[in-house]
C-alpha cells in the first residue's frame, strides 16, 4: 500500500480504492501532488506542481550567488504537506516553534522515509489501530536541531488516511512549541462547500453549509472540551454533491479538547488547511531530547456522496478506533433516573422505579446525580464519591436489580468540585485556576486540575475504592462546565500554556487505568448532554450522550447530523417524560441509536407501557446486526424539508429497519421513499403494508409513505425482513 521511489522522489500511499501521493522537491520539502481515487498512474504531477506563483530563489551562501531551484518550486502556492513559517510561505504552518534565541522561524526539510507495520502510539493519546501501513517520514530543522516525525497512516479496506506528528528536539537547548497542529492538507483547487456542525446546550450539531470564502475560515474550539458549540467533524464536498453522488473529503479529531480546523483560500484559488488542537494559548516546552506527540487527524474520502463518506467515518470507529468496548455488540437498553427524579429519592423510589422499569423492557437501571457526599442539590458534595447512606441503601438497590435479571449503573463527574466538599476543604490547590482572583464558577463548581497527576491520582483512588465495593456494569461520566482560568498551580508560570493539552491528558489517564482495571464496566461519555462528543471519547467509551433534548422538535435534527459523523451505536438515545410528541414518536427515534428511558416510570398508562415495551422487543431483536454492525443510509435530510427518513440494512442485507419522521402537519399528499442497500433479487415483507416486495421494488418504487397521519412529529418505523 505504501512505496517510495528514491529515483522519482515520489511517496505513493494507494490501497486500489484511495490515493495519497507526496513529492519531496530539490529543496527538500514535501508537496502533495495526489489525493483521492485511487490511480492507475502515478508519474505525471507536473501541472499540479506549477500551479502558479513565482519559482523560489534562495542565496547560496557557497557560492555567494542568487539561485532559483531547477524543479520550478514556488514556496507562496505548492501543495505542502508542511509549510515553512517565518520564511516566504505565508499560508499557515501546521508546526511552529520559537527557538532558544526567540526566533519563530521553523523549516522542516525532507531528511529519509521508511514504512512501518501498524499506526503510530502517540504518548497519552487515544489512536487508531488494526490492520494498516505508516510511512514515516523525517524531517528536520538544522538551525533548530528538531526532528519531526510526518506520520501518514493508511487502511486495506477504507478510504481513510490519517495524520499526525512527533516533534522531537534533538538538541542541546529548551525550545517550545507555540503551534503543534496533527496536519496540513492542500489542494489545487477550492470550489467546495465547508459542512460544520455548530450549536448550544440542547440544541448540538446544527447543519451548516457554507461554500469557502478566500482568505481564511475557522471551526474552533477554545472552551476545553470539543463539541457543543462546534463539532470537529466537519467535511468538504463539491457544490452539486449529494448523499448519492460527489466528491466529498471528511475531517475528524481524535482528541476531546480545544482544536481549530482552518482553510484558506489563496489568490490562486488553492486550498490549504490545517487541522489539529487549538493553538490559541498553546505553548510547550520541549527540553532537549523531549518529545511531543500531536493527536492524530482523520480524513475519509468519498467520490460518491455524503453517504459514503459517512458509511467510511462509522467504520472507521467501530473497527479501528474503539477499544475496550470493541465486543460490545449490543448496548442494553438503559433507564436513567434522573428526570424521573432529579436529586429528590431514597430507597423505595428507586426499587419501585426499577420494578416499574422493567415493565418496558429496561436491561440496566442507571442511578444519576445525588447518590453520594452531601448531593441533595448541586451546591454541594461533587468532590466526595463515597455513597450518602442516609440517602441510598445502594447495595440493596443492586441486589433488586440482579433480582430482577437487570444490570445496574451509576453517574459520576470525576473531573469536577464544589466549593462546599470535602475534597475541596482540604485540597483547595486541586482547583483549576486557583489563587486567582476572582476565581470563576460555573453550576455551583469548579473544574479540577487534572493537568496535576495528583488530583488524578485521588479521583482514581476514590473511584476505585467505590468499584470494590459496588460492582457497577455502567458509568455514566459527566462533564458539565467549561474550562475558565486555565492555570494549574502545579507548573510554573512559564508553562500555563500547557495546561488546556495537560487536562485532557490527565482525562485519558484516568479513563485508560479504569478502563483496563474494569473492562467489565461499560463507560458512556456526557457532556451536558452533547458537549465532549468526540473521537477521543470513543476510543474509551462505546457510547455518548448525544444531547439533553429528547423531544423530536429539535432531536431529529440533533441525531441526524450526529449520525452523519458518528456510528447510530454511540448515539445516546433516551425517551423522556415531556409531551410534545407520542411516546411512540420519542421511542422510535431512540431506536435509532442506544435505546433507553428517562422519565418517572410510575407514572406510565398500560397502553403506554405496552408501546414502549414492544419498541424495546424491536431494539433487542435487530440492534446488533442492523444498528449496529449494519449501514446507515440517510434518505431524506430534515435540514432540508420538512421530513426525514434513515435506513439501516444488516451486513447479510437480511434485515433492514426505516424510520421517517415529519416535523409540521402538511395537507395530503403522494410520498414515496426509495429504498437503498437491500439485495435486488431478494424478497422482503415490510411492516408498513405487509407486502412482500424485491429489493429491486423497494429501490426503484420505493415505500408507499401516503397516508392519514401526517400529524407533527408523527411517524413510520417500518421493518424488511427477508422471505
Amino acid at each position: 500500500m505504501i512505496r517510495y521511489n528514491k529515483a522519482q522522489r515520489l511517496l505513493v500511499l494507494d490501497n486500489k480504492s484511495i490515493g495519497y501521493a507526496v513529492y519531496v522537491n530539490e529543496a527538500g520539502y514535501l508537496e502533495t501532488v495526489y489525493f483521492g481515487k485511487s490511480l492507475s498512474d502515478y508519474s505525471d504531477f507536473d501541472s499540479v506542481r506549477n500551479a502558479g506563483g513565482f519559482a523560489t530563489p534562495y542565496y547560496d551562501a557557497a557560492s555567494g550567488k542568487e539561485s532559483v531551484y531547477l524543479d520550478g518550486f514556488k514556496q507562496d502556492c505548492a501543495p505542502l504537506e508542511v509549510s515553512t513559517h517565518g520564511l516566504l510561505d505565508k499560508r499557515g504552518a501546521p508546526v511552529i516553534i520559537r527557538g532558544a534565541n526567540g526566533s519563530f522561524a521553523t523549516d522542516l526539510r525532507f531528511s529519509k522515509v521508511s514504512r512501518m507495520s501498524g499506526a503510530p502510539e502517540p504518548a497519552g493519546l487515544p489512536h487508531a489501530h488494526g490492520a494498516c501501513e505508516t510511512a514515516d517520514i523525517l524531517l528536520e530543522d538544522k538551525a533548530l536541531r528538531v526532528k519531526v516525525h510526518l506520520y501518514l497512516t493508511i487502511f486495506p479496506d477504507k478510504d481513510v488516511i490519517v495524520k499526525s506528528f512527533r516533534i522531537e528536539n534533538a538538541g542541546k537547548k529548551t525550545v517550545r512549541l507555540v503551534r503543534a497542529m496533527s496536519m496540513q492538507l492542500d489542494l489545487p483547487r477550492s470550489d467546495y462547500d465547508l459542512v460544520h456542525f455548530h450549536g448550544r446546550w440542547a440544541k448540538e450539531r446544527d447543519y451548516a453549509c457554507n461554500a469557502l470564502p478566500d482568505g481564511v475560515q475557522e471551526v474552533s474550539s477554545n472552551l476545553g472540551r470539543s463539541s457543543a458549540e462546534e463539532n470537529p467533524f466537519v467535511y468538504l464536498k463539491e457544490r452539486d454533491a449529494t448523499m448519492d453522488c460527489g466528491e466529498v473529503i471528511g475531517f475528524n479529531l481524535i482528541y476531546s479538547g480545544n482544536f481549530k480546523f482552518r482553510t484558506f483560500v489563496n489568490v490562486y484559488r488553492g486550498l490549504h488547511i490545517l487541522y489539529g488542537m487549538n493553538d490559541e494559548d498553546f505553548e510547550w516546552t520541549l527540553a532537549a531530547g523531549e518529545a511531543f506527540d500531536t493527536p492524530q487527524a482523520v480524513i475519509a474520502y468519498s467520490a460518491e456522496g455524503v453517504d459514503k463518506m459517512s458509511q467510511t467515518f462509522h467504520r472507521f470507529i467501530r473497527e479501528n478506533l474503539m477499544t475496550y468496548a470493541a465486543n460490545r455488540d449490543y448496548k442494553p437498553v438503559l433507564f436513567n433516573s434522573w428526570e424521573g427524579c432529579y436529586f429528590t429519592f431514597d430507597t423505595d423510589l428507586i426499587l419501585s422505579y426499577i420494578d416499574d422499569a422493567c415493565k418496558i423492557g429496561t436491561e440496566l437501571f442507571v442511578l444519576d446525580d445525588g447518590w453520594f457526599g452531601a448531593r441533595d442539590n448541586d451546591l454541594a458534595g461533587l468532590g466526595d464519591w463515597t455513597v450518602n447512606k442516609q440517602k441510598i441503601d445502594l447495595h440493596k438497590v443492586m441486589a433488586h436489580c440482579r433480582e430482577r435479571g437487570i444490570k445496574f449503573g451509576i453517574w459520576f463527574e470525576p473531573e469536577m468540585v464544589n466549593p462546599d466538599s470535602d475534597l475541596f476543604r482540604a485540597h483547595p490547590e486541586y482547583t483549576l485556576g486557583w489563587g486567582a482572583d476572582p476565581i470563576s464558577i460555573m453550576r455551583h463548581q469548579f473544574h479540577l486540575d487534572f493537568a496535576n497527576p495528583d488530583v488524578v491520582e485521588n479521583i482514581y483512588m476514590q473511584m476505585k475504592a467505590f468499584f470494590e465495593e459496588y460492582p457497577v456494569d455502567y458509568v455514566k461520566w459527566d462533564y458539565n462546565r467549561i474550562v475558565a482560568e486555565h492555570v494549574s498551580a502545579a507548573y510554573p508560570p512559564e508553562r500555563q500554556g500547557e495546561i488546556y493539552h495537560r487536562l485532557v491528558l490527565g482525562y485519558y489517564a484516568l479513563l485508560e487505568r479504569l478502563t483496563r482495571e474494569y473492562p467489565h464496566i461499560m463507560f458512556e461519555g456526557c457532556s451536558s448532554g452533547g458537549g465532549r462528543f468526540d473521537m477521543g471519547t470513543l476510543y474509551y467509551c462505546p457510547q455518548i450522550w448525544c444531547s439533553d433534548e429528547s423531544d423530536p422538535a429539535q432531536r431529529i435534527d440533533i441525531q441526524f447530523n450526529t449520525s452523519l459523523g458518528y456510528p447510530l451505536s454511540c448515539i445516546g438515545s433516551h425517551v423522556n417524560d415531556s409531551r410534545v410528541a407520542p411516546y411512540s414518536t420519542k421511542a422510535a427515534l431512540a431506536l435509532f441509536g442506544t435505546y433507553g428511558y428517562e422519565m418517572n416510570p410510575n407514572k406510565l398508562t398500560e397502553g403506554e407501557i405496552a408501546d414502549l415495551a414492544r419498541t424495546a422487543e424491536i431494539y433487542r431483536k435487530y440492534h446488533a446486526d442492523v444498528i449496529e454492525d449494519g449501514t446507515l443510509y440517510h434518505l431524506r435530510a430534515p435540514f432540508a424539508g420538512n421530513t426525514m427518513c434513515m435506513q439501516c440494512v444488516s451486513k447479510d442485507k437480511k434485515a433492514s429497519l426505516v424510520l421517517f419522521m415529519n416535523k409540521l402537519k402538511e395537507p395530503d399528499i403522494f410520498r414515496f421513499v426509495r429504498l437503498k442497500g437491500l439485495d435486488a433479487k431478494k424478497k422482503y415483507r415490510n411492516t408498513l403494508d405487509n407486502q412482500v416486495h424485491s429489493g429491486e421494488y423497494y429501490a426503484r418504487i420505493g415505500l408507499n409513505l401516503s397516508r392519514e397521519w401526517l400529524e407533527e412529529f408523527s411517524h413510520r418505523l417500518i421493518v424488511l425482513t427477508e422471505e
